[in-house]
């Protein structure tokens, strides 16, 4: 009997682990004199705190707690045009909410005295003199590669590295393609049609090649990738090639004789060769939390698309989001935003206004 209770006890206490550690959670409460939401859903903590004048909103990823994660204190920080709540959460960092000259603003845009304690310094950069700089504003598990006609130089912490891949210049880097933290690309090398594809792990910056066993045209395009397997359409020859990049093998998946397939709701479906030769459909992995606009860069929380956050006076390109990472081009400039230090300058190039389609890959380890 005994040997029966504490299996018991110990299968019900596997259950209130998993309820209490990984389950999901919304609560409604008061700090403040302020009506407050907090929502736990995959690692992610989402806030929405109300006044009788406004609503701000922000979110924290982390894991979550036996105890349900609740604002303790909220501080006011009022200005001539602006208006800021200070949220704090024990063991959380948080960061001031602002409201400035009506718009939802990031307090990093905010030139007051009053927000100066909560802002990370910057150093005034003084206009470049070189063709490329790289500014050390990266940390240990972030990477950037940016295509230099022959290669990359690879990004990483206080260190930048030059790969040469390639024995001549290539301008168009149009069917480079990154997965998790690797690279891959055609064999430019060869003229016309490739035979292989070259790959680099910019966190490793370990090289290869995939042998592809067929010829395929430069006219083609990167349809994506689902998990390790890369999808590629050749326009010339109308085939829809699907690369396994761990086993490195490739299948025909689609072509005249066989039939065209795009993969929809988790399947492949059939589907007409328009969709390549005009449309040319893509496989999109999207599962953000956000909505991002290049006008006037601002942000929006799925959770509450009425408020529009604007988070920089600048932008042109987005180019990847990490959460709350979100990594743009400015002209000439490739720039990291979060809402802990405002925006940051990650490197300048001197033609990057003139070739920015598909020459930086970002990778989050």
């Amino acid at each position: 009997m005994k040997k029966w209770l504490i299996i018991i006890i110990f299968i019900f206490s596997i259950l209130i682990v998993l309820k209490y550690r990984f389950s999901n959670y919304e609560i409604k409460y008061k700090i403040d004199n302020y009506n407050v939401i907090t929502k736990y859903k995959d690692k992610r903590f989402y806030f929405e705190i109300s006044d009788n004048e406004y609503t701000y909103n922000f979110d924290i990823y982390d894991s979550r707690k036996f105890k349900m994660t609740k604002i303790n204190k909220i501080e006011l920080i009022e200005g001539d045009n602006f208006k800021c709540i200070y949220p704090t959460i024990k063991d959380k960092k948080t960061y001031p909410l602002c409201y400035y000259n009506g718009v939802y603003t990031d307090y990093n845009l905010i030139d007051s005295d009053l927000l100066v304690d909560y802002k990370k310094e910057k150093i005034e950069e003084e206009k470049p003199s070189k063709d490329f700089i790289y500014y050390n504003n990266l940390n240990k598990d972030e990477y950037v590669a940016l295509w230099n006609y022959k290669g990359y130089i690879v990004m990483n912490d206080k260190e930048y590295k030059n790969i040469e891949l390639f024995k001549s210049d290539k301008y168009d880097n149009t069917l480079a393609y990154i997965i998790n933290n690797t690279i891959y690309m055609p064999n430019n090398d060869e003229e016309h049609e490739f035979t292989k594809l070259v790959y680099l792990n910019i966190e490793t910056l370990e090289k290869g090649e995939i042998d592809l066993k067929h010829n395929i045209d430069f006219d083609s395009y990167i349809v994506g990738n689902i998990k390790n397997k890369l999808y590629l359409f050749d326009n010339k020859y109308s085939i829809l090639y699907e690369i396994d990049t761990k086993k490195k093998k490739v299948n025909i998946i689609g072509s005249n004789e066989k039939g065209f397939v795009k993969y929809e709701n988790g399947k492949f479906d059939n589907c007409s060769k328009s969709l390549y030769k005009v449309d040319k459909i893509k496989i999109e992995n999207n599962n953000s939390n956000y909505t991002y606009s290049n006008n006037g860069m601002t942000k929006i929380y799925n959770d509450n698309k009425n408020l529009v956050l604007k988070i920089s006076n600048d932008a042109n390109n987005i180019i990847k989001e990490n959460n709350m990472d979100l990594y743009y081009q400015y002209k000439d400039n490739f720039i990291k935003y979060n809402p802990y230090n405002g925006s940051s300058k990650i490197f300048y190039n001197y033609e990057l206004t003139f070739n920015s389609n598909n020459t930086i890959f970002v990778y989050n380890k």
